[in-house]
């Protein structure tokens, strides 16, 4: 039985971010943040982040009935625990892979998936009750594929885009001297432009760097989404995600469409199967 409540605080804690989504009853959250992953971040800095982003909106304990927490940072999922706790004083439900998910686990160890790939999953498996597969961009990118049956049957993990052209800057240094591709930029793109060029034949090192690293990766994400139509053999609908998304979603032809918040809507999902 699905549980309607007013509101719902839902916490994604990745390895390079931090994502929480306030949801009411729309499919869009009421407000959102994203906040960098710090391993040795303490319970008092903790509390003192979420009491002010929650200040900032105008919420309180009151306005919420439940909370969510989804973790793949283990160091950090007990102390998030304990200042959603003392905060909205009711106690979180962290999501597990033995839940019920809208899904049946069609891997060979489901213990070992990831929670953040099988909330992905149920997100878009609600959305299209059909075969799809969620595409998501962060520290690692990873295809996470449902088929028309509602089976989770696995997927793809690759380095994720900031990773891949990180390891580039570190592996060739040479390369980055010449370049201001490696610049100063933003922290969620890792300080890396990822301008994608207007050409794929790159005619100084600016341009060739950003040809391999941005239109190098859409070509891996075709390949792989190719691949895995292949397998289905049967229409897919593909949803993007993830910090990185926005970047290769327009160059990439077999992404129908990018939702930021696509793991905190699965994690509303796998709470309203699951709470009470």
């Amino acid at each position: 039985m699905l549980l309607t409540i007013p509101m719902l605080l839902t916490i994604d804690i990745g390895n390079s971010s931090i994502a929480l989504g306030a949801f009411g009853e729309d499919e869009a959250p009421v407000a959102s943040w994203r906040l960098p992953t710090d391993r040795q971040s303490r319970s008092e800095t903790i509390n003192r982040s979420l009491r002010q982003l929650l200040r900032q909106k105008g919420f309180g304990a009151q306005d919420f009935e439940g909370a969510a927490l989804c973790s793949v940072v283990a160091p950090l999922t007990e102390l998030w625990r304990g200042v959603l706790g003392e905060i909205l004083e009711l106690e979180p439900l962290e999501l597990h892979q033995r839940m019920d998910l809208g899904l049946t686990l069609d891997v060979r160890n489901p213990d070992q998936v990831g929670m953040d790939r099988l909330v992905d999953a149920a997100a878009v498996r609600e959305r299209t009750k059909g075969a799809a597969v969620a595409v998501d961009f962060g520290t690692a990118t990873t295809f996470n594929v449902v088929d028309e049956d509602g089976r989770f049957r696995g997927g793809a993990i690759a380095p994720g885009l900031a990773t891949a052209a990180e390891s580039l800057r570190v592996g060739a240094p040479g390369l980055a001297e010449l370049s201001d591709v490696f610049g100063n930029l933003s922290p969620a793109s890792n300080g890396v432009d990822f301008r994608p060029p207007s050409s794929a034949i790159g005619r100084d090192t600016d341009e060739a760097l950003r040809s391999g690293i941005v239109l190098g990766y859409a070509g891996l994400v075709e390949g792989l989404l190719t691949r895995i139509r292949l397998e289905l053999d049967s229409s897919v609908t593909v949803v993007s995600t993830g910090g990185l998304g926005h970047v290769i979603t327009p160059l990439a032809s077999s992404i129908d469409h990018y939702d930021p918040w696509l793991t905190l809507a699965g994690i509303r999902t796998v709470y309203r199967l699951n709470a009470g």
